[in-house]
């Protein structure tokens, strides 16, 4: 054999490994991104149903049949509640757009990007949320309690309703979004790390 045929074969070899190479680190990156966006989907399942929250909660109130009547407090119930709803739901719809932009088949940058954006959006808006919260209740219970006579049933009621509220917010900035965005932001990491080497 002579050297010019010993080259050859070298740099044949040569690129079949780098072009084996290259095909492992794309199917280790589409293995890598199925985690992030299998997470992301269970997001965007839960935007589309925030989507549909009004006619859910249509839905319930004419199921449950309850009986309103059209006094004072119901006008004043029904405005508090509409203040924080109806702002609560553009943020939603708004959301669900921030979830639909990105893109997993897209560059590492452009998914960070997407992600960085939603999560500070989605921290702002639950933050918000959670403190103009207490006038929907408030409002909810000037619509649905027409006569409040404090007895023991209400107040059991009023305490339920502080402990689920604030064990809402412990569990949603201790666990629900924090984490999400952490593991998210992790496993991204992970896909950006293999594209370096």
């Amino acid at each position: 054999m002579e050297l010019n045929e010993l080259q050859k074969m070298w740099i044949q070899y040569d690129k079949k490994v780098s072009d084996n190479t290259r095909i492992n680190k794309e199917i280790l990156k589409r293995m890598l991104i199925l985690k992030p966006e299998k997470r992301f989907n269970w997001m965007k399942v839960k935007a589309i149903f925030n989507l549909f929250s009004p006619i859910i909660l249509l839905l319930l109130i004419l199921i449950m049949n309850i009986q309103i009547r059209l006094t004072l407090n119901f006008y004043i119930g029904l405005a508090l509640f509409l203040a924080v709803y109806v702002p609560a739901y553009v943020w939603d719809v708004r959301s669900f757009l921030l979830i639909r932009k990105i893109d997993f088949s897209g560059t590492v940058l452009s998914i960070r990007k997407g992600i960085f954006e939603l999560e500070k959006y989605k921290i702002k808006t639950t933050r918000i949320r959670y403190i103009i919260m207490p006038f929907a209740i408030l409002g909810a219970l000037l619509i649905f309690i027409q006569k409040p006579i404090f007895n023991v049933a209400l107040i059991v009621m009023l305490v339920l309703v502080v402990l689920v509220y604030i064990s809402s917010i412990y569990y949603t900035f201790k666990y629900s979004i924090y984490e999400l965005f952490r593991k998210l932001n992790k496993e991204i990491a992970e896909i950006e790390e293999l594209e370096k080497k």
